[in-house]
């Protein structure tokens, strides 16, 4: 456990000062991920707009961008440290600016990582990129009284289009031979995907009149961009590849895996899907 105590409001610079003058790492003082003393710990600016931060609940769950404002993200620093502490369940101390300027930071305890995400994102060049996010879980009992800033509205970012995300599925395809099969993530035994892969399938159903791609017909509901709600099917769940992935419908989703007729409705989608790729122009890289 962290020396630190919950609820109390750091300044930043002393924090880093106290373990220098106890002979221990004193960390990076600019860094959102650096190692202070003993502790990995994460300072969240919330009035930095670059990354993907965002609360799933209000203090205790939330999700972290990793380190690297230029270029994909990378295992490597405190996005590999990160990741060690959600493979060996090692608590993580967070701190959060409370104030736009200064060196005030409140501490919201101690937290887990529960899980490793990989996503999509704009670098600061605005150039799009992998990015790596985490999924926090706060253990620490001891309740948050302190108010919580008052953050600024940001502008979300303009979702990538069909074409740049093309780009990016065209040049790993280079690398790969267009071979690809979905990830095992050991810690949950489960298939994950490329994401790019998934925005793209999505993207490529709003740009053909926003219906599912199953039963074509429109969602009933918008995201937060404004945009209909698909979910990406595989519809062989192995395979990772553009042609072999629909999006879909909730509806549409369960009775793909559920419905006495998913074989049929599986047939039928993945001939759609192959349609638009082909009308498109985009290359079918797998042709079972």
């Amino acid at each position: 456990m962290s020396g630190y105590v919950p609820n109390k409001v750091y300044d930043r610079a002393e924090i880093h000062a106290a373990a220098k003058l106890a002979g221990l790492p004193p960390g990076n003082a600019t860094a959102g991920i650096t190692t202070v003393g003993a502790d990995l710990c994460v300072f969240w600016n919330p009035f930095r707009g670059l990354y993907a931060n965002r609360w799933i609940k209000e203090p205790d769950e939330f999700v972290y961008s990793g380190e690297g404002s230029t270029g994909p993200m990378t295992y490597t620093g405190g996005n590999w440290q990160l990741k060690e502490c959600h493979e060996q369940a090692r608590p993580v101390p967070v701190f959060y600016k409370v104030k736009r300027t200064g060196s005030h930071w409140l501490h919201l305890g101690e937290f887990t990582v529960m899980e490793v995400i990989a996503g999509i994102s704009r670098d600061k060049e605005q150039n799009l990129r992998d990015d790596i996010r985490f999924r926090f879980l706060r253990i620490t009992q001891e309740l948050i009284s302190q108010p919580m800033p008052e953050r600024p509205q940001l502008t979300p970012p303009a979702p990538p289009t069909e074409a740049e995300l093309w780009a990016l599925i065209a040049a790993r395809t280079d690398k790969t031979g267009g071979k690809r099969r979905r990830a095992t993530k050991t810690s949950r035994d489960r298939r994950v995907s490329d994401p790019v892969l998934t925005a793209y399938v999505l993207q490529r159903a709003i740009d053909n009149g926003g219906a599912c791609e199953s039963c074509g017909v429109a969602p009933g509901w918008l995201d937060d961009f404004g945009r209909p709600h698909f979910q990406a099917h595989h519809i062989d769940p192995d395979i990772d590849l553009t042609d072999w992935i629909g999006a879909v419908c909730g509806t549409c989703h369960d009775r793909l895996h559920h419905g006495s007729d998913r074989r049929e409705q599986a047939t039928l989608l993945r001939a759609t899907v192959r349609a638009r790729q082909l009308e498109a122009g985009r290359a079918i890289f797998d042709q079972r």
